[in-house]
């Protein structure tokens, strides 16, 4: 096992099953080094380099202050191994980063174009996308069994049948604690 204090961030590299070269510890440390420009300071890193099989495995593990990062790469040559891990993790991170930055940058200091519980007009000749679509099982119960069903869950709506009126109405969590309903209209 290696351990070294690499600046401000401590790096333990465990062999398994192989010697570790000086040249595939300077490899790592490099590779490290890169992924460190898209997080920020780095508390550790602990890279796992195992021999099986005829394969070469490497798993990294990194400590970030408010991230942790982790990926893993095999092949017949540890050196392909290492640097096909790091590329994902640097991947990761530069993810992580531009995902900050939007977030940042968007107005209100949130990614959402969501405001005030409004979607804020297209500009003209753009189109709205749906981002991500769940289907939900519509139950038929009481209003009132909808809202208790609702406060003890982690969901900030539920979709329900009324089982008095046989019409679909949504449950949701409002911002002074209360729960709101929404009843169709046709």
């Amino acid at each position: 096992m290696f351990r070294k204090s690499h600046g401000d961030f401590k790096l333990n590299i465990t062999s398994r099953h192989e010697d570790l070269s000086e040249a595939l510890t300077k490899q790592i440390e490099a590779k490290i080094q890169r992924v460190e420009r898209y997080i920020g300071s780095i508390v550790e890193a602990h890279v796992i380099l195992t021999y099986e099989r005829n394969l070469h495995l490497c798993e990294v593990i990194l400590n970030a202050r408010h991230l942790k990062l982790s990926a893993k790469s095999s092949s017949r040559d540890m050196y392909n191994s290492i640097d096909s891990a790091l590329d994902r993790l640097e991947k990761q991170a530069r993810k992580n980063k531009e995902m900050r930055v939007e977030r940042r940058h968007a107005p209100g200091g949130k990614a959402a174009s969501v405001i005030h519980g409004l979607i804020s007009p297209a500009a003209e000749g753009e189109d709205f996308e749906v981002i991500r679509s769940k289907k939900h099982d519509i139950k038929p119960m009481t209003a009132e069994e909808a809202a208790l069903q609702l406060s003890v869950s982690k969901n900030e709506f539920l979709v329900f049948s009324d089982a008095e009126t046989d019409k679909t109405c949504v449950v949701y969590k409002r911002k002074d604690n209360h729960i709101g309903l929404i009843e169709p209209e046709y």
